[in-house]
């Protein structure tokens, strides 16, 4: 399997890295061999090398922790998501606000987000704290 895509567990998965793992073992169905719960023999394609990343794409377990940041100042740090299983619509984000005594949870709606900057682990609100 030298020639099987690189697997980096503490990376998010890209997109082309989906495909390159679609193009080298098959689909997922076929991975597992109903039989005796072994994996098949890949299709020994060759590893297709993807050299432009998809910059956009991020994992959201990544930004658990982020800090949230509304128009009037911090609002707290994210916790979750909540999402619409159907359709996979993330619908709201799922905040602790609020001081070590006295925190809570608040479910933030995801259209108040107004960026995210990866770079400082934030995420910014155009909408005030108090209107919460």
């Amino acid at each position: 399997m030298r020639d099987s895509p690189d697997v980096d567990a503490e990376m998010p998965v890209s997109r082309q890295q989906e495909i390159a793992m679609h193009d080298y073992f098959g689909p997922l169905a076929s991975w597992v061999d109903s039989e005796f719960g072994m994996p098949p023999m890949p299709t020994g394609m060759k590893y297709p090398v993807h050299t432009a990343e998809v910059l956009h794409l991020r994992s959201t377990s990544h930004m658990l922790g982020y800090e949230v940041w509304a128009t009037d100042g911090d609002f707290g740090i994210l916790e979750g998501f909540v999402m619409d299983e159907a359709s996979w619509h993330l619908g709201y984000l799922d905040v602790k606000s609020g001081d070590w005594l006295q925190n809570r949870s608040v479910l933030v709606p995801t259209r108040w987000v107004q960026s995210v900057s990866w770079a400082d682990f934030r995420i910014h609100l155009h909408h005030t704290k108090v209107g919460t």
